[in-house]
């Protein structure tokens, strides 16, 4: 067997790199490691992604009710939790539509708050607090 120990990267689709990098790094706070012509090599605390222009991007979800349809497929970043309720705040300041999931009752993992939001390709974000240990 082959014992994997982590991911190098992630992908994620996009149909405009300049505008999905822009995204990333001012909205999300990710930062842009390096780019050539396709990709943009991104950084979100020691984990790292790459957006890929792919020239046939399809947003992985339908759009649909707010249940699971649209969220299925998705990338999960993590925020601090004393940060939860400002990010709602900064994503209500900018007009970013959000699924407050923790306010409509998900509780998969108790003590996760977690919301989630798409990018200007229709890509899934979720931004989740760490899970609180003793709330497992």
């Amino acid at each position: 067997m082959i014992q994997t120990k982590g991911f190098l990267h992630i992908t994620i689709g996009v149909t405009d790199l300049d505008r999905a990098t822009t995204f990333y790094r001012d909205i999300l706070g990710c930062q842009l490691v390096r780019r050539n012509p396709i990709m943009s090599f991104m950084k979100t605390g020691e984990d790292f992604f790459v957006l890929t222009q792919t020239g046939m991007h399809v947003p992985p979800n339908p759009d649909g009710p707010p249940a699971v349809g649209n969220t299925l497929f998705h990338h999960a970043m993590l925020i601090e939790p004393e940060q939860f309720d400002d990010v709602l705040a900064y994503l209500d300041e900018r007009r970013i539509a959000y699924k407050d999931c923790t306010a409509m009752g998900h509780t998969t993992f108790p003590g996760r708050r977690h919301v989630y939001i798409k990018d200007p390709d229709g890509n899934s974000i979720e931004l989740a607090t760490e899970v609180v240990p003793e709330a497992v």
